[in-house]
């Protein structure tokens, strides 16, 4: 308890420290004599960057001394036409508020940042509901409706920003394993990949719930960056009478630090990041973690027997530890001339983690984008992707223990992959329409129906209509 207040208290204060700042007026310097620049004129409803506009200059007048409001409202329809437990069409929204603050314009607090996300969740999930718990779930908003605090953070950079410490409550997801590609899609597996969503604790620090945390930066030349942080190992420590994290963790605040640590190291590489370069750009990232907790064999109980076995004690052997690999690639194909950034473009992701105590310890994804595929829609991309996780020896052979012990006739689990296409449609600077359609294979991992174990949950076909408004 004490160890949750303590981490309550913590985020209370990084909450109010971005409003207080800004209630101090910049420190401008000589600037503040000089006469303001002339405004330029407003853009027109279509035209402008957000729904809501400038608020009569006020979003400009608080951007200037340091304080920064956006908002985000993602809504979607979507159902599968076939396979899955049973055909449904659901409807789900997220509205996300984020808030960043400067601290060097608002009380000249030099190198100084502050950013909070908070989530408002509504709607029904496919995945969860009507698609037998998939591993890589149709969109990467599904999650339980609630109002929640995602990331509350703060920055200190020096040496002309070549290096940044931040801490507080920070998604991995974030920063780490990110490819400007794959976000482009909506299955969650092309966000927070299927070998840590599988693997960590809870899940781990992505989407909706977040790590307390510290991660340091430093921006070795213009190619080079190195990460490496420290975070708490389980983002929703609780009862494991509950078994959902979201519900463990609610509010995104019930937080504990007396947990054992996750460590986490990248490093990043880019070339032709420029927008001048004559090349194509490209970036790689290879990373790795450590979990200093505990994990669960896959196969073995606590006293060596199959837990399978009809007299197991149905604890699974506990491991001292896990780890993770991942390796990020980036590249750009092909450039359409004359275009900054419009073109052919690949991605590519995988995770390599030990087989006896993760369910998937292989996973990756990979897909194609372009950018400006049709002529006068420069904003738009196209996006075909791929995603895969096999299913761990060890958990295979459990299943085959069941099967052969005669306590289970449930299939045995082998991969679960899906394929995905979708075309971001920008209607306007601030509202993009998406279609999309996917194809998920071996629901589950290739489990079998609730009711009926030795028969496997269909394939299912999945098609979808997203609409996104900046606010």
């Amino acid at each position: 308890m004490r160890y949750q207040m303590k981490a309550s208290m913590v985020i209370a204060g990084l909450i109010a420290l971005p409003l207080w700042a800004a209630s101090f007026p910049a420190l401008a310097g000589d600037e503040s004599s000089a006469p303001a620049p002339e405004a330029a004129e407003p853009k027109g409803f279509w035209e402008r960057d957000t729904l809501t506009g400038n608020w009569g200059g006020l979003r400009d007048d608080l951007a200037d001394n340091g304080l920064k409001f956006t908002a985000t409202y993602t809504g979607e329809t979507l159902g599968n036409v076939s396979g899955g437990l049973r055909r449904r069409a659901v409807a789900e929204g997220l509205l996300q508020l984020d808030i960043d603050a400067d601290l060097e314009k608002a009380m000249g607090w030099k190198g100084g940042l502050m950013h909070l996300t908070a989530f408002h969740i509504h709607g029904r999930q496919l995945s969860a509901n009507f698609l037998g718990a998939n591993l890589a779930t149709v969109r990467d908003i599904e999650a339980n409706p609630a109002t929640r605090l995602y990331s509350v953070w703060f920055q200190q950079s020096v040496l002309d920003d070549m290096v940044s410490l931040r801490f507080g409550q920070l998604p991995m997801q974030e920063e780490f394993y990110t490819s400007a590609n794959s976000a482009y899609l909506l299955n969650g597996a092309f966000g927070w990949p299927l070998g840590f969503s599988a693997n960590l604790p809870s899940s781990g620090s992505g989407y909706p719930v977040a790590n307390l945390g510290s991660r340091l930066k430093v921006q070795a030349t213009e190619q080079l960056a190195i990460l490496a942080g420290v975070f708490t190992g389980d983002v929703a420590p609780g009862s494991a009478q509950v078994p959902d994290p979201q519900k463990r963790n609610r509010s995104g605040v019930d937080m504990r630090v007396d947990q054992p640590p996750l460590w986490l190291a990248e490093v990043d590489y880019g070339v032709n990041q420029e927008k001048d370069a004559e090349g194509l750009p490209a970036m790689f990232k290879l990373g790795g973690l450590y979990y200093n907790g505990r994990a669960l064999d896959q196969r073995y109980d606590n006293t060596g027997l199959p837990l399978a076995a009809s007299d197991s004690s149905t604890v699974a052997k506990p491991k001292h530890g896990n780890w993770a690999v991942y390796g990020v690639i980036d590249q750009m194909l092909w450039k359409t001339p004359g275009t900054a950034d419009g073109g052919l473009s690949t991605f590519f992701r995988t995770t390599v983690l030990p087989e006896d105590r993760n369910q998937l310890p292989f996973a990756f994804d990979t897909g194609l984008t372009y950018k400006g595929l049709f002529e006068g829609r420069d904003d738009d991309v196209a996006a075909i992707g791929f995603a895969y996780g096999r299913i761990s020896p060890a958990l295979a052979a459990r299943d085959s223990d069941a099967r052969r012990m005669n306590t289970s006739t449930a299939q045995v689990r082998d991969f679960e992959a899906a394929v995905e296409l979708t075309y971001r449609y920008q209607v306007t600077p601030w509202w993009t329409i998406v279609p999309d359609a996917q194809y998920i294979f071996h629901p589950a991992g290739g489990a079998g129906l609730p009711d009926r174990p030795a028969t496997p949950i269909p394939d299912a076909a999945v098609l979808g209509l997203r609409t996104v408004f900046k606010l």
